[in-house]
């Protein structure tokens, strides 16, 4: 994580604050120092447009600390450590404390390398989808998987971070078209606002491992409505035609895990990842015999056109 320098409070909660480390749309990243502990932390801070009515703030802030407590009762290794959560006195700001990391992100590394070697991008996906399965069998649906929320350790280990924290309020949205998820990464039931359960995150997982595979998105457009009518009726070419030597079982995996009817799909993000070390290890995925390509369906999203 690059500093950016010293900006905004020096002191958040018991945090003292040591550098700006990121921004976005819903806050900032420092890192800080937890003095009662003498630990270095990455402390998230949330801050919510003043267009935000009253009761959708309050509602807001209150799935932001419910979640946030869930997730910090998610214990693996390859999900970042979730140390606490509160609410600074002083500025009234939500705040999340996270386990530090050192390292690049996925989308970095794919930037930097462009396409990844299968194996590599197979031993990454198995080690995500581990993790997803930890959060999953806890009710816990990650919503954002994408490269930018991997983050690749110098050793070469993922840790899966932003583990859907809140959604973000009707108010938040922007002209931008700026809103909670990712359109290239998103599920068609995430884009077409249905309720969403694992599979939502195997989707998210099988166009992650179409990015490291290709060093292209799966779903891509000029538009978020385009990327999105994308998302739920077209079909990507295989991995294999895009980056000549991926293995015809390795397009199977993506295929199965980017299928649009959800129950076509792997039924848990373990058996994504047991077909994906079946294939590393030159062995049959011991999934195949379960599933079979679905026929194309068209998908109506007009709501969001």
């Amino acid at each position: 994580m690059a500093d950016q320098g010293q900006t905004g409070p020096r002191i958040l909660g018991r945090y003292e604050i040591q550098a700006e480390i990121g921004r976005g749309m819903m806050g900032v990243v420092y890192r800080a120092l937890d003095p009662a502990l003498g630990r270095v932390v990455a402390l998230k801070t949330v801050s919510l447009l003043l267009a935000v009515p009253d009761d959708e703030r309050a509602g807001f802030e209150q799935r932001f600390l419910n979640e946030a407590r869930v997730s910090a009762a998610l214990s693996h290794p390859g999900i970042v450590v979730v140390h606490d959560v509160g609410r600074d006195p002083g500025s009234d700001s939500l705040y999340i404390a996270l386990e530090y990391l050192e390292g690049e992100t996925l989308a970095q590394r794919i930037k930097r390398e462009t396409r990844l070697d299968w194996r590599e991008a197979l031993r990454l996906t198995a080690s995500v989808a581990d993790a997803l399965h930890h959060a999953h069998l806890r009710q816990v649906v990650h919503r954002d998987v994408k490269p930018a929320n991997i983050m690749v350790l110098p050793g070469g280990h993922p840790k899966l971070m932003d583990f859907g924290i809140a959604k973000v309020p009707a108010a938040q949205l922007t002209t931008a078209g700026e809103f909670f998820g990712t359109p290239s990464y998103m599920s068609p039931e995430q884009a077409g606002g249905e309720e969403l359960d694992a599979r939502s995150d195997v989707f998210s997982l099988g166009a992650v491992l179409y990015a490291m595979l290709t060093g292209v998105r799966a779903f891509d457009g000029p538009s978020v409505p385009s990327i999105l009518a994308r998302v739920a009726n077209k079909e990507p070419p295989p991995p294999s035609t895009v980056a000549p030597g991926v293995p015809a079982a390795v397009d199977e995996i993506v295929a199965r895990a980017l299928a649009k009817d959800r129950t076509q799909r792997y039924a848990t993000a373990r058996m994504m990842a047991e077909d994906a070390e079946d294939v590393m290890a030159d062995r049959p995925p011991r999934h195949r015999a379960t599933w079979t390509a679905p026929a194309p369906a068209e998908r109506t999203i007009s709501s969001l056109l």
